[in-house]
């Protein structure tokens, strides 16, 4: 490239960010993506400085080095692809040429995967049987008082009936449920795969079984007092007090975290028996989805249900019994 050409590209960089470009494009992927995609990128920026190469913009064989030598450290496959995909992301936005987009580098990506793919261990997903269980052991009715173990209660059945992930549970607030004759409505704001955030609302029926959702989270607002609060979060850090023997909502208005839900679960599971190893929170919602699948509920509802933009992601959620499977070869008259 001659010095003319090299002037006229940096003037029209220039020109680009000048109106905004860079931040508008940054809206295309979400917040927690540019943070991973910053993150990373940051990690090859201080790579390339090590060896005195550039980073921006890089070339193909500086990049495919890069990559190489991660697949030699043997990083998880999902750590080479975000790798990968961040070097590209920040070189379409800032308009340099993308040695991401070489053949070679695409091959090479292949090969990594290959050499670091490993079986998926997935958790098992939670049965009613198992839910029916926790409710017996912290829904008896001298622990209706007990705010601690109604939020159990309350929190599983909810996650298993709505199909919910756990950032759409934890991100829940009053105002977005609403409680019917028949059902209730669960409003959510913004999931995975709402990238608009139009919001989605999940009804939950009302049934007449020890396990109903609906009586579970109603119980669990009145006993939390903050029904009548709006802005609050439902699922929050919870506080013992020692002088009254009870159990109110901390005063900091902060969903619950990951790791104190996969506390409970787990310490919930262990006390009807079951090896925790096998279960995580993701098993909620796609226990909920298998269950459904196993009654006959059509595949447009169940995706409907779940918020799934495929067919095939609404699949992986979804655990064939042993019954079903052997069904397909008795079914071949042989």
């Amino acid at each position: 490239m001659d010095g003319n050409s090299a002037v006229a590209i940096e003037r029209w960089q220039t020109f680009i960010r000048s109106i905004g470009y860079p931040s508008h494009y940054q809206k295309g992927k979400s917040d927690n993506s540019n943070r991973v995609y910053d993150a990373y990128f940051k990690k090859f920026q201080h790579w390339c400085s090590s060896l005195s190469v550039s980073s921006m913009p890089a070339s193909v064989s500086t990049v495919a080095v890069y990559l190489s030598s991660l697949v030699q450290k043997s990083v998880s496959e999902s750590v080479l692809s975000t790798n990968f995909y961040s070097i590209k992301w920040h070189h379409d936005i800032s308009l340099c040429a993308n040695p991401c987009d070489s053949k070679i580098l695409h091959l090479l990506m292949e090969g990594g995967k290959r050499i670091l793919s490993k079986p998926i261990n997935k958790k098992e997903p939670i049965t009613p049987e198992i839910l029916k269980k926790i409710v017996e052991k912290y829904g008896q009715d001298a622990n209706k008082n007990n705010l601690s173990h109604v939020r159990i209660c309350s929190m599983f059945l909810l996650g298993f009936s709505g199909f919910l992930r756990f950032s759409e549970l934890s991100k829940l607030k009053v105002k977005n449920i609403s409680f019917h004759e028949l059902h209730m409505s669960v409003h959510i704001e913004g999931s995975k795969t709402d990238v608009y955030r139009r919001g989605n609302n999940v009804l939950i029926a009302r049934t007449s079984k020890d396990t109903c959702p609906v009586y579970w989270l109603k119980l669990y607002l009145d006993l939390a007092g903050i029904s009548k609060r709006p802005e609050d979060f439902i699922f929050r850090s919870i506080r013992y007090f020692k002088s009254s023997d009870s159990y109110k909502l901390c005063s900091c208005n902060r969903p619950i975290s990951y790791t104190r839900a996969r506390e409970l679960l787990r310490d919930a599971l262990a006390s009807v028996g079951l090896d925790t190893k096998c279960f995580g929170l993701h098993s909620l919602r796609s226990g909920g989805a298998t269950s459904a699948a196993e009654n006959n509920v059509s595949d447009r509802l169940l995706k409907l249900h779940g918020r799934w933009k495929s067919d095939l992601s609404r699949d992986n959620y979804i655990k064939d019994s042993t019954s079903n499977q052997l069904s397909v070869t008795k079914k071949l008259n042989i």
